[in-house]
Order: C-alpha cells, then structure tokens, then sequence
C-alpha cells in the first residue's frame, strides 16, 4: 500500500522543485528588468544633466557676446552722432560765412550807390548851374546890347538936331523901350533861376529816392544759429544673466527597485514536500 503513496510523493516533490525552478527563473527575470529599467532611467538622467548644463553654457556665451555686441554698437552710435553733430556745426559755420559775405557784399553794392548817386546829383547840380550861368550871361550881353542900342539911339536924335517936346518924347519914349526890355531880361532870369531852383529839387528828389532804394536793397545781418545741443550718450543696455543650474533642474536621481525574491517559491516547494511525506508517514501505520 506505501506504493502509491511513493509515487505520488515523488510526483509532488518533483512539482515543487520545478515549481521552485520556475519562480527562481521569475524572479531572476522581473530583477534583470528592473536592472535594465534603472540603468535606462540612470542613463536618461545623466544625458538630461548633461544637456541643462550645455544649454546653461550656451544661454552663458550667448549672454556675453549680446553684451560685448551691444558695447560695440554702443560706442558705434556715440560715434557717429558726434561725428553727424560736428559735421552739423560746420555746415552752420558754413552758412553763417557765405550769409556774411552776402551781407558785405549787398552792404559794398549800396554803399557805391549812395556814392554814385551822389556823384550824379552834384553833376546834375552842376549842369544846372552852368545852364543858369550860361543864361545869365546871355541876358548880361542883351541887357548890354539894348543900353548900346539905346544910347546911340539917343545919340542919333541929338546929331538930327531935335529939340524940345520931341527930343522929349523921343528920349522918354526910348527910355520905355529900354525899360521894357530889361524887364523882360529880369523876368527871364528871374524864371530861369527858378527852373533852376526847379530841376536841383528835382535832382534832390530823385537822389533820396535812389538812395532808398540803395538801402533797401541792403541784407539784414544774419544771426548765428543757436548751437545744437550735443548728443547725449546712448544708455547701456542690461541684459539678464543666465541662471546656473542646481540639483533642483536636474531632478531627483533615479533609485533602483526592489529585487524580487526567489525564498518564497522554494519555501513553497518545501511545505509541499514536507506536507506529502507526512500523508505517506500517515497511510504506512
């Protein structure tokens, strides 16, 4: 009768060992994956730790050369707006001297026409005077042919013998005509005095005339210009420093997992073993 039992025995007990072989085969591969997980995750950790750190030193140098790029560009600027303000005040220097010249020049112009128009009116005055003079000795020379011509007249008449009332009347009669006639003489020197008189005011009129226009056509005196204010500086620009990454970007260090045990599957073999001999032990009495 233990024969059956026997073979049972060895069936179970072979059950269990290769229940215990089976496990050992589980656990060794669930603790191989997770080996592999935590080498992966460990990998990946220290590849993210190493690219922050790349990427910080690049965030770093590009920070420096914006920095040393905007210096450059700074001093450009400064440069060239002093450059343009200088270049500004000598372009005003410019324009103020040729505006002087201009104003010398119109200031020269109008002076030589005042001198000008004061050269024709004593010309034209002088004219004038030798007209009136000319005609003053022209009536002179008639005033003096008319008092010949009188007194021969009266001449004549004492050689014809004429006495009383008619020498009278012919004498008399001879003073009238001298008399009228050096009236007329005075009246036309009186009035080519006055045309005289005339045409100098004329020549006066026509020289202050001459003459304003002369001091009109004179430039008013250019003003400098005020002085541009100079540039100011360009103002530095700021630029945010890279932040250096600490353990907190990296993030938390990957942990290996807990190994699976193979105890519990041979444990279970043996109280398997173990509860089979017993029911052999138990049939043999």
């Amino acid at each position: 009768m233990a024969l059956p039992y026997l073979a049972t025995f060895g069936i179970q007990a072979l059950s269990g060992i290769l229940g215990g072989i089976s496990g050992q085969s589980e656990a060794d591969a669930a603790n191989r994956a997770a080996e592999a997980a935590y080498k992966q995750n460990l990998l990946n950790w220290r590849y993210g730790k190493k690219t922050t750190k790349l990427d910080y030193r690049h965030e770093r140098d590009q920070w420096r050369m914006n920095q040393r790029n905007e210096e450059v560009s700074r001093k450009w600027r400064d440069a060239t707006n002093l450059q343009d303000w200088n270049y500004n005040l000598k372009i005003q220097d410019f324009e103020y001297a040729s505006q002087m010249r201009q104003f010398n020049k119109s200031n020269q112009i109008a002076d030589q026409q005042l001198t000008f128009n004061a050269m024709a009116q004593k010309v034209a005055n002088e004219a004038e005077y030798r007209k009136l003079e000319d005609t003053t000795k022209e009536i002179a020379f008639q005033n003096q042919d008319i008092i010949i011509k009188a007194v021969q007249s009266e001449g004549a008449a004492a050689v014809k013998g004429q006495q009383g009332r008619t020498a009278e009347k012919a004498g008399q009669a001879e003073l009238a005509s001298l008399g009228r006639n050096q009236a007329i003489l005075a009246e036309s020197l009186l009035s080519a005095r006055a045309d005289t008189q005339a045409a100098m005011r004329k020549i006066a009129t026509d020289k202050f005339g001459a003459d304003l226009a002369a001091n009109a056509s004179r430039m008013l005196k250019p003003e400098r210009l005020p002085t541009p204010p100079k540039p100011l500086a360009t103002p530095k620009t700021e630029f945010l420093k890279p932040r250096k990454p600490t353990k907190y970007d990296f993030g938390p260090k990957p942990v290996k997992g807990a190994m699976v045990s193979s105890t519990g599957a041979w444990m279970n073999a043996g109280a398997g073993l173990l509860g089979s001999i017993g029911s052999i032990y138990t049939a043999g009495k």
